[in-house]
C-alpha cells in the first residue's frame, strides 16, 4: 500500500515522502498512530500545497533575516535602561527588550530568532546572536545608563 508519511519513520522514510509499505503495516501501525495517510490523489494534491506553503515561507522567513542582518549592521541597537552607579541594571535586558529595542530603530526582528548568548546584567556592550535557519549572526547591542 502506498502511503504519505506525516513524520519521520524510522527504516520507512523521511517526512512528506511517499513510501510503498506492507498493507497491514500501513493499516494497523502507521495510519491509526497518524505517521501516515493513504497516498490518494487528494491527499498527494494536498501534501504537495503544504510543501510549497513551506518552501514559501522558508524563504519569506530567510529574506527577513538578511534584512535585519543588514538593518542591525547599519544601525545597531542602544537599549538605555535604569542602573546603580556600578553600572549593573535594575532588571536583566530580554529578548523581548531587545526587539522592543529594535523596532524603535526600525528593524524588525522576530523574538523567535534571537537568542542571548550571555545575560545581560551590566551596562556596557554585549553580543547577541540572529539564528535563520542554518545562517547566524552576531551583533553588539549597547546599554546605556539612563
Amino acid at each position: 500500500m502506498k502511503v504519505i508519511l506525516l513524520q519521520d519513520v524510522a527504516k520507512i522514510g523521511r517526512r512528506f515522502s511517499v513510501t510503498e509499505v506492507p498493507d497491514g503495516y500501513a493499516l494497523n501501525q502507521l495510519i491509526p498512530k497518524k505517521l501516515a495517510e493513504p497516498a490518494t490523489p487528494i491527499n498527494l494534491k494536498r501534501i504537495e500545497r503544504r510543501q510549497a506553503s513551506i518552501v514559501a515561507s522558508k524563504e519569506a522567513s530567510e529574506s527577513l533575516f538578511e534584512a535585519a542582518v543588514k538593518a542591525l549592521d547599519e544601525k545597531g541597537i542602544i537599549i538605555s535602561v535604569e542602573a546603580n552607579e556600578q553600572g549593573h541594571l535594575f532588571k536583566a535586558i530580554r529578548e523581548a527588550d531587545i526587539v522592543a529595542a529594535a523596532s524603535t530603530a526600525g528593524v524588525i526582528i522576530d523574538q523567535n530568532i534571537l537568542q542571548i548568548l550571555t545575560p545581560i546584567k551590566a551596562v556596557g556592550e554585549h553580543e547577541v546572536q540572529l539564528t535563520g535557519g542554518k545562517k547566524n549572526h552576531l551583533f553588539t547591542v549597547t546599554v546605556v545608563k539612563k
